[in-house]
């Protein structure tokens, strides 16, 4: 005996609000919210749950503070008008050169690349990484970006950090499990790296001249014997494009250049790179990338301030400020996204 469209109208709430959870493109949620009143009231109440549990998905700006080494401030861009402050166990003036998951990731004069949570006041301190002696300039410019691929507190064994390293942009990468770094073999047309992406446990690195490929870390053994990962060649030329994926060996499916990512907003700079979702942040600009950038010299490597900050609009290709820079803050390090606890939105 078939169901009638008054049956499935009232459905229970738990079972239609599971069912609002599947479904990925915002106009179809909003479609599922025309059916009924019903469906359109549980439609809100979606929206307001995942408002809530959003709080902690849209990074803040961290900002340097000119007084003191100790403390910096965080900009809430859904509450504009919000700062709050944040103190570190010891003072640091120079560029974080990695930011996810809450973790702030930080080199000193002899390479030891440290991971710090300032918002549970923990630190965890990766092996020594090599001098590259031969590079000039700043030795916080040698590691140009450091990438988690999961928040160590929830996965203390299981993470991998991958570095963009040198004014070469190469990469090489740490597991728990492994007792030094591992130095990945790259030819000519395979580096100056700008950026790392995880998906689907592969790593995918960005290259400077729009070169796109992938390295799989899950083979590799763990001493020192051990031959680094091949680097795969996915695409050598891109704009924005949507890449498609093969959900079981993570190969390139197809490739759309797109004007459009579905409303969301993307995060760029020196942490790692995130999308927020329409639903999740509302108050920012649909289709738009959120930047900031060390605003360096680039012949001398020389720090110049965090006055490039931005919002880039890929509609129309305009831009847009969010945060007016100081100019008190001109010499002070780079501002950087950072994913802050729930208690600091």
């Amino acid at each position: 005996m078939g169901n009638s469209v008054s049956d499935w109208e009232h459905l229970p709430e738990l079972c239609l609000l599971t069912v609002l959870e599947k479904i990925d493109e915002p106009i179809s949620q909003v479609q599922f919210g025309a059916v009924s009143k019903y469906w359109h009231s549980l439609f809100n109440t979606f929206l307001d749950i995942k408002r809530q549990l959003s709080t902690n998905l849209v990074p803040m700006l961290m900002i340097p503070s000119k007084k003191r080494t100790t403390k910096r401030k965080l900009y809430s861009l859904q509450a504009k008008s919000k700062i709050a402050e944040i103190e570190f166990l010891k003072p640091y003036t120079w560029r974080y050169c990695g930011s996810c998951y809450g973790w702030l990731v930080t080199v000193d004069e002899s390479f030891n690349i440290t991971l710090s949570n300032p918002f549970k006041n923990l630190s965890i301190h990766l092996p020594q990484f090599d001098s590259m002696a031969y590079d000039s300039g700043h030795y916080t410019y040698k590691i140009l970006k450091v990438v988690l691929s999961d928040d160590p507190l929830l996965h203390p064994n299981n993470f991998v950090v991958v570095v963009i390293y040198s004014v070469y942009g190469r990469l090489a990468f740490y597991r728990p499990c492994q007792e030094n770094w591992i130095y990945i073999d790259v030819n000519e047309d395979q580096s100056l790296f700008l950026d790392i992406l995880f998906h689907k446990g592969l790593v995918y690195a960005i290259g400077h001249y729009n070169n796109l490929v992938w390295f799989d870390v899950n083979g590799v053994k763990d001493d020192e014997s051990s031959k680094p990962p091949k680097l795969n060649t996915l695409t050598k030329k891109f704009t924005v494009f949507k890449l498609i994926l093969d959900n079981e060996n993570g190969k390139l499916l197809e490739k759309k250049e797109v004007e459009s990512i579905d409303g969301d907003k993307v995060f760029v700079g020196d942490n790692k790179t995130l999308a927020v979702s329409a639903l999740n942040f509302p108050e920012g600009q649909p289709n738009s990338i959120y930047f900031t950038d060390d605003f360096i010299d680039r012949d001398a490597y020389e720090i110049l301030g965090p006055r490039d900050i931005g919002i880039f609009h890929l509609k129309d290709g305009s831009l847009e400020k969010y945060y007016q820079f100081k100019n008190s803050h001109k010499d002070l390090s780079p501002y950087i996204w950072i994913s802050p606890s729930k208690e600091y939105n």
